[in-house]
């Protein structure tokens, strides 16, 4: 391992000088929510309540896992995932990661990315689940046993359709039920199967999870009809946001947006859709905050690498991607908007 800082830096220059055969395809520009406290983003009324109802599910825990599409698409897009999708736009994935995740920590939650659901969740009080790829019926069981066991998980969209069926693209509906899902609406109180809709999102319960949220206040709006929703959550749910029940013939059945059931002694979040946060000016990768992606944020990287929480040379802006340690990842990332204006 290189311990110098000052050599370090002279690995960054030369990877400078290389940087486009280094990056591949995974690079991308990462934008992380630190505003300006002066000027702090609009906060959509469903942003609101996301992290309201992660924090209702998590109930007294803060350790969080947040399985998302970035980087779940950093874990396959460019090998076995080269045969999944279409894959979403790769703008729109960091988009949605960052605003979940400033949302995420602003709940007061202590959130750790990744693209995979691992086999052990004993060191987490909460599961996000947003990419529909990592979801398998194989992981049903042990997604149940965390829940009862006391654990929270918040379902985004239609991730409960990919717990019912393997499915590595966007068409569920031609697929039977695996038979290791067979009973999860007992867990998440829907069987998986969500249907497209679109127009108004309106809250039907005043002040869910506390917020100053309204009945029939407009949650979320949309022209397109590919937003997903739940039929009929099962008894025992309390929905607490719906999509406008009349607009597409859809006769008895409940649209739900957002709901809330308890399985054990845990707690199951869903909710349909959600605006994503304004993208930043502010860029990850300056580092030190100079207004652009230079050799003082270079140096700073260097001075971190290879470090972790609890080593001397920890620095948390360092940590680029968010994922408890400052590496050739991190390293990448400066190196790829080297120039960048922040």
């Amino acid at each position: 391992m290189i311990k110098s800082s000052k050599a370090i830096s002279i690995v960054l220059i030369a990877i400078l000088a290389s940087f486009p055969i280094f990056l591949g395809f995974n690079a991308q520009i990462t934008n992380a929510y630190t505003p300006n406290p002066l000027n702090p983003p609009y906060i959509p009324p469903s942003m609101t309540l996301l992290a309201a109802g992660a924090q209702w599910a998590a109930q007294n825990g803060t350790q969080t896992l947040f399985i998302d599409w970035e980087d779940n698409y950093l874990a396959h897009g460019n090998t076995d995932g080269i045969n999944w999708g279409p894959w979403p736009n790769e703008t729109d994935m960091m988009n949605w990661t960052d605003s979940i995740y400033y949302m995420l920590t602003q709940a007061g939650l202590n959130v750790t990315l990744a693209g995979d659901i691992p086999s052990d969740l004993s060191g987490y009080n909460l599961l996000v689940i947003q990419a529909y790829w990592a979801c398998t019926p194989s992981l049903l069981a042990e997604v149940a046993n965390f829940i009862a066991g006391g654990g929270g998980v918040v379902l985004l969209s239609g991730v409960p359709e990919f717990f019912r069926t393997y499915c590595t693209s966007w068409w569920t509906y031609d697929l039977p039920t695996d038979p290791l899902s067979e009973n999860m609406s007992q867990v998440f109180a829907c069987d998986g199967n969500y249907f497209n809709t679109g127009g108004y999102a309106n809250v039907t319960v005043d002040n869910p999870f506390g917020t100053t949220l309204m009945s029939a206040d407009t949650l979320y709006e949309s022209a397109g009809l590919s937003n997903a929703g739940i039929y009929n959550p099962e008894n025992g749910a309390q929905v607490i946001a719906e999509w406008n029940p009349g607009l597409y013939g859809l006769g008895d059945y409940l649209p739900a947006f957002a709901y809330t059931y308890q399985y054990g002694l845990g707690r199951v979040y869903y909710q349909a859709s959600f605006d994503a946060l304004d993208p930043p000016n502010h860029i990850r990768e300056d580092v030190g905050n100079f207004g652009l992606v230079n050799m003082r944020d270079v140096a700073i990287v260097a001075r971190a690498f290879g470090s972790s929480p609890g080593s001397s040379n920890w620095n948390p802006a360092a940590d680029i991607n968010f994922d408890g340690k400052v590496d050739m990842k991190d390293i990448a990332l400066v190196v790829r908007y080297f120039g960048q204006k922040s």
